[in-house]
């Protein structure tokens, strides 16, 4: 058994790509010097606030400061402030959406779009929230109208096309979907999303296409290990066990926890080379990274069991039934030892 990632990732992007647009990048984990530089930061926007407290812009700079670190309380408050000394700004309520998007209120992120476009009705970046919100909300006649609004003003938006394009996924027109998504590499040839997309579509349907979609979606994130992935499922899934061992192993070299490479590299070497001990190696990282992951423990049980070690085979297996106690084919395991009188 092996993880059926590969709508699993589809939904997981569709949260990324989607939120993202919503929120301001995260800055890295920071060390000891760097965190002083950021509260001294912090001390700087509040200097100037305190010497100028009716700047309205001074409180959505402080504000968009906290987004970046999750602070989102910190954040709606001085996007209050700043709507309360001007309530005539669109941007403010933008920001206000994205404050209660992040707090995981969809209706008053609603409502800060639609009070933005009352006082700018062509204002590109609020129709284009606005289309996302639809589409998380999974209001997809709501999505494609909003879309087509922002279109009508600007033509060239790649963000527009994809948001299209994965509405139609989502319902179901998969040559539409492509058609939009094509449209936005067009127009932006780095936009990473679109390109995942793209290769996950054509995975789905054994088209190797994906390989150039996925290879182009590395070559513009060399550094995030999903586009490896989707492209090792893709070899896996074919018949390319030596590119899809390749691949994975290339997460590996700079992520060396990522747990779904070390599963499907134990996967391949339980099921197609039957290297049972390497399997073992491997499904064991997993449990160390995710001691809860019963496919890794089945898988490894198994293993086990093929090795003639009945013993540790039945351990995984029961171990498997704590967690999850239907899990058939651990059951099956168990009947096979007990039949085999092991």
């Amino acid at each position: 058994m092996r993880y059926k990632l590969l709508l699993q990732l589809l939904f997981v992007l569709t949260v990324l790509v989607v939120s993202c647009n919503f929120s301001r990048q995260k800055p890295e984990e920071t060390s000891a010097q760097d965190t002083l530089t950021v509260d001294k930061l912090l001390e700087k926007f509040t200097e100037r606030i305190n010497a100028n407290p009716e700047n309205d812009k001074l409180y959505i700079e402080r504000a968009n400061y906290y987004l970046t670190k999750d602070e989102v309380e910190l954040a709606l408050r001085d996007i209050i402030f700043a709507i309360d000394i001007n309530d005539q700004n669109p941007d403010y309520y933008i920001t206000l959406s994205e404050a209660y998007l992040a707090l995981g209120d969809p209706d008053q992120s609603f409502e800060g779009l639609e009070k933005a476009l009352a006082l700018d009705p062509v204002n590109k970046e609020a129709l284009l929230k606005k289309s996302q919100l639809f589409l998380i909300m999974q209001q997809y006649d709501k999505t494609h109208e909003t879309i087509q609004k922002l279109l009508a003003i600007d033509k060239f938006n790649p963000q527009a096309y994809y948001v299209k394009g994965y509405a139609l996924f989502e319902e179901g027109d998969t040559a539409g979907a492509v058609r939009q998504l094509l449209i936005a590499v067009d127009q932006d040839q780095n936009y990473f999303e679109a390109y995942m997309h793209l290769g996950i579509i054509s995975s789905i349907k054994k088209d190797q296409l994906a390989v150039d979609y996925l290879k182009n979606a590395i070559e513009i994130r060399p550094d995030v290990p999903e586009p490896y992935y989707q492209l090792g499922y893709f070899y896996q899934e074919n018949g390319y066990i030596d590119e899809a061992i390749d691949t994975y192993n290339q997460i590996l070299s700079f992520s060396p926890d990522y747990p779904f490479a070390l599963y499907n590299l134990g996967y391949i070497h339980l099921v197609f080379l039957k290297e049972f001990e390497k399997a073992v190696d491997y499904f064991s990282q997993v449990i160390k990274l995710q001691p809860e992951n019963v496919d890794a423990l089945y898988n490894r049980g198994y293993a086990f069991e093929l090795m003639g070690n009945s013993g540790l085979a039945r351990q995984d297996y029961l171990k498997v039934l704590d967690l999850e106690a239907n899990y058939p084919l651990a059951v099956e395991g168990l009947n096979r030892l007990d039949e085999a009188g092991t």
